[in-house]
């Protein structure tokens, strides 16, 4: 064999080999084109519709608890709610929509991994796995769905990137793949972010009268004691103050500043969390505003609150009542009841934690915690408050009439006077009708929206509502002290007063039946 051919001969085979080494070193360009076309394209491509979304789900997860929390809002038979919260109203459409049009933008900035042994660093674990054993690195999992429960768009949302300024992991569940995203999402899972927080929604400007029940509950006896009931009233929005039911104390007037704050804060009463009531305690107080039917569980549901069943049917609070009736024919009741101490999850809604027992002054108080009451709310419709029409004639120079002649009963001309006339009162009475109506219906419905709750309130709130007649009054021409709302003090203890009452039964000897 010639020295040439020798040569070509090795030059082949290390040609061979070269060749066969590359194949198994080269990456797989094809892959690597698909993974490359992926970064800048969105995660859900097919969700191009935000107001078609009727749920959001938000999976958090407590690694102190190894517990995962849910918050659900969803839109049912036309009706917001918040089925993590016993289905309480939610005001969610606007915020819903706006996270739904961020989440259809959500893009595949970079790749950062495609192994699932890094999901625990970069906190990308599903909340719900319960493959894995680890509680640490477990994301938020966020669920969009439309009205025929299809999933929209399923990620889950980890870790900072910490070179990323506004960077978080992001995967998507059953794909290891994790990746840099820009993100931009309000995904409160706060209760009072969702709802209408203003709890009475009322027109300050319609307050005419005001009255201070200070009626006391002794819940250790069972009993009830009359307190004085001050009541304070006006013309008109812009009329002053007068006290109705007492005197003036002599060289004192009363405190416009602290009744201006009265009424600043009856139209800013805030909520911070909800309690479901018992069905048939619902039912009775959506119907007339009174108790009709006292069951075991309707009893240890008021009285673990702070609120008592009296013999009338009436609903007592251990802090007295406050009154206020306004000029749309709403008169409401606010019964403020026992202290309820507990952290912002446990108040909007979460597991009890560390309520007051009936009749304590004070409840166990956590570094995380704030001071918060029972509130229950009713409503009844007075027609008597609504003022007297408006006549638009009333100041008008009546018409001569185009036939001055006097015309006896019979006549086509006293016919058709007497139409015209009967018309005129009948459209004037159709009118009153439908105005009482209108404001009847209004009541009812605010009597719906508060029948079936009790609400957690600050402390503050009582504490600004609740004056007496030590606190109505100031001296003669002296300065306000304080000023402004809550910048006076409350009256925790409730009103002074002497007399006698009873409860239907001590609320320590719970009654048998259902």
């Amino acid at each position: 064999m010639s020295r040439d051919l020798i040569k070509t001969l090795i030059f082949a085979a290390v040609a061979v080999s070269l060749a066969s080494a590359a194949a198994f070193t080269i990456p797989d360009r094809s892959r690597q084109d698909v993974e490359f076309q992926e970064l800048g394209g969105k995660f859900f491509p097919s969700f191009v519709d935000p107001n078609v979304c009727t749920t959001l789900e938000v999976i958090d997860f407590n690694p102190d608890t190894a517990v995962a929390k849910p918050f659900k809002v969803l839109l049912k038979d036309g009706k917001w709610s918040i089925p993590s919260h016993d289905n309480y109203p939610a005001d969610g459409k606007d915020r819903l929509t706006k996270t739904a049009t961020s989440v259809m933008d959500l893009t595949k900035d970079t790749l950062r991994s495609q192994r699932a042994e890094d999901h625990e660093e970069f906190g990308v674990i599903d909340p719900l796995d319960a493959k894995s054993a680890s509680v640490k690195g477990r994301g938020k999992r966020v669920t969009l769905k439309d009205a025929s429960d299809k999933v929209l768009a399923d990620f889950i949302i980890g870790k900072e990137v910490k070179e990323g300024r506004g960077m978080r992991y992001v995967r998507v569940p059953d794909d290891k793949k994790t990746y840099g995203v820009k993100l931009n999402i309000d995904l409160s899972t706060r209760f009072a972010d969702w709802i209408e927080t203003n709890l009475l929604k009322i027109d300050t400007t319609k307050v005419r009268k005001i009255d201070f029940d200070g009626h006391k509950v002794d819940p250790s006896e069972g009993t009830v004691t009359a307190g004085e009931v001050l009541t304070i009233d006006r013309k008109d929005g812009n009329a002053p103050w007068t006290l109705v039911n007492a005197t003036v104390p002599t060289g004192k007037e009363l405190d416009t500043e602290k009744l201006l704050a009265l009424v600043q804060g009856l139209g800013d009463v805030k909520i911070v969390g909800v309690r479901p009531k018992p069905e048939g305690l619902s039912k009775d107080l959506k119907a007339t505003g009174d108790i009709k039917t006292v069951t075991r569980t309707t009893l240890q549901s008021l009285v673990s609150r702070g609120f008592y069943p009296a013999r009338d049917g009436r609903i007592l609070s251990n802090q007295g009542d406050i009154v206020v009736s306004c000029d749309d024919g709403a008169k409401y009741t606010l019964r403020f009841g026992e202290v309820y101490v507990g952290s912002e999850e446990a108040l909007s809604g979460g597991p009890e934690e560390a309520p007051a027992k009936p009749g304590a002054k004070e409840a166990p108080k956590k570094p995380d915690a704030s001071a918060n009451r029972y509130l229950m709310v009713t409503v009844t419709f007075d027609p008597t408050l609504l003022p007297p029409p408006v006549d638009p004639e009333a100041d008008k120079l009546p018409d001569l009439p185009a036939d001055v002649f006097h015309h006896e009963p019979g006549t086509p001309e006293r016919i058709a006077q007497d139409k015209a006339a009967k018309e005129k009162a009948d459209k004037k009475k159709a009118d009153e009708d439908k105005r009482i109506a209108d404001a009847e219906k209004h009541v009812k419905d605010l009597s719906e929206r508060f029948a079936g709750w009790y609400y957690v309130t600050p402390d503050a709130a009582f504490k600004s509502l609740a004056l007496n007649r030590t606190n109505l009054f100031r001296d003669k021409g002296k300065a306000p002290q304080g000023g402004g709302p809550g910048g006076f003090p409350g009256l925790p203890g409730g009103f002074p007063g002497a007399g006698g009452g009873g409860l239907p039964f001590n609320p320590h000897q719970m009654p048998a039946g259902r």
